[in-house]
């Protein structure tokens, strides 16, 4: 049985503003500038970031809903809140891309100068890549790489990933951290089988990736639920995480030492989540909780708005003949200054995110969950059970089951899958019992 609520703290604050703090380095990351930092091996480190997130985002779906998924209809309901909380957004900013390029195969016939920075419609922009991200389907190994909105990909395999956790929850209440640790080591498996040399897999093995850092997270829960409610000696305890993470960021880029990051995780998040020493206190600023409230649009939005700014730069150094862009290790950068001097921009252009993540915080992703909220509070449902009783929800159970049992057949050896089949049996019949009543 678990340790009771009452003795965890109804939010995370530390948890919150670290979860900005990792979106930001992403942004950092991934900024399209050559700068001195991208020549360092150990700068690649900072996707663990992307690994942390889903770490978190376990971790804190076992506090949030971890008691509450008893039946079907709040299972549904949870699902449905997470597509309200992840979609949006995405599909915002794939129209934006879409019509990125659009712009570009128009402009690129009047003037050549606009095709410098990429094609229009290449690689990575098909019309069947558009349908795949639609259906949050762009990271189960159907493309070769990366398409539109590249880090949309976590998004889409955290959406189900989190199904499968909501599945889990309802079917085994019991053994749900028994299956929540074998889940997180046969992903961890599988996924050391397929890409020995590293944790950073996407577009291929990212749905592996993301159950092995989520699953990591909802361990993290169960001892952090079981345990004391005051951490002893805090501030040492959180000064020993941070040289943790600076020494495991600063280690070679490669190896099977990557592996070793979930259980990094778990450190962190069981630390942090007391909000009890001298660095949570820094994180519980209002500028990092501004950020960690913010943390999925800065996620989202930035190579958009850093593929607007490349296309301005390629353009104007063409037409001023000035040598602006250029090539480093594959990838096509914006050249300012000399490596050093380009450090400054670099930093800068990351910062330049967080007002506009504020604005489709504000305009996308509240009200989206806001109107999801409404949809599914308990008034509305049962003004709508009276009109339309189980037909769609236990429809929606049985397509989730179909998708779990899917994924089961590709990810587990038999005996686990004739274990999970166990449970979706539950689940059609449970769903059969919803409609036949009507």
């Amino acid at each position: 049985m678990l340790g009771t609520k009452s003795a965890i703290a109804a939010r995370f604050e530390a948890l919150d503003a670290l979860r900005g703090v990792c979106a930001l380095l992403v942004v950092l990351f991934h900024v399209p500038v050559y700068h001195a930092l991208k020549d360092i091996g150990s700068f690649a480190n900072l996707q663990f970031c992307v690994d942390m997130f889903f770490a978190l985002s376990g971790f804190v779906l076992c506090h949030a809903y971890g008691q509450r998924l008893n039946d079907r209809a709040e299972s549904i309901r949870f699902v449905a809140m997470r597509f309200a909380r992840l979609w949006p957004l995405h599909i915002v900013m794939l129209t934006l891309f879409v019509g990125l390029e659009t712009g570009k195969f128009i402009f690129s016939r009047a003037d050549t100068a606009f095709a410098l920075d990429s094609q229009a419609f290449g690689p990575g922009r098909s019309l069947w890549e558009i349908a795949t991200n639609i259906l949050f389907l762009q990271s189960f190994n159907l493309h070769a790489g990366l398409s539109w909105n590249g880090p949309a990909w976590s998004a889409a395999v955290e959406f189900y990933v989190s199904i499968l956790f909501a599945t889990v929850v309802m079917l085994f209440p019991r053994q749900r951290y028994a299956i929540f640790l074998a889940l997180c080591l046969a992903a961890g498996a599988l996924l050391y089988q397929v890409s020995p040399e590293a944790l950073f897999v996407s577009s291929d093995w990212g749905i592996l990736r993301a159950m092995f850092g989520f699953f990591a997270g909802c361990l993290a829960y169960h001892l952090r639920a079981r345990s004391d409610e005051k951490l002893t000696a805090p501030n040492l305890w959180e000064a020993c995480c941070v040289v943790l993470v600076i020494a495991f960021a600063a280690s070679r880029p490669w190896g099977p030492s990557h592996y070793a990051f979930p259980l990094l995780a778990i450190i962190v998040l069981y630390v942090f989540s007391y909000d009890q020493g001298a660095v949570s206190k820094v994180l519980r600023s209002s500028i990092l909780q501004k950020l960690g409230l913010w943390s999925y649009s800065i996620y989202m939005i930035h190579t958009f708005l850093f593929q607007v700014m490349k296309m301005g730069v390629s353009f104007v150094g063409q037409k001023a003949h000035l040598n602006l862009v250029g090539w480093h290790n594959e990838e096509k950068l914006m050249l300012l200054g000399t490596p050093e001097q380009a450090v400054l921009p670099a930093l800068i252009l990351t910062l330049l995110v967080i007002p506009v993540a504020a604005l489709t915080y504000r305009w996308i992703e509240k009200p989206a969950m806001d109107a999801a909220r409404d949809l599914l509070s308990p008034i509305h449902l049962a003004k709508t059970a009276v009109t339309k009783p189980a037909t769609t929800s236990g429809i929606i159970a049985t397509a989730f089951a179909g998708r779990i049992s899917w994924l089961s057949a590709r990810l587990f050896p038999r005996p686990t899958r004739n274990s999970i089949e166990t449970g979706l049996d539950r689940l059609r019949a449970m769903s059969r019992r919803g409609t036949a009543g009507m």
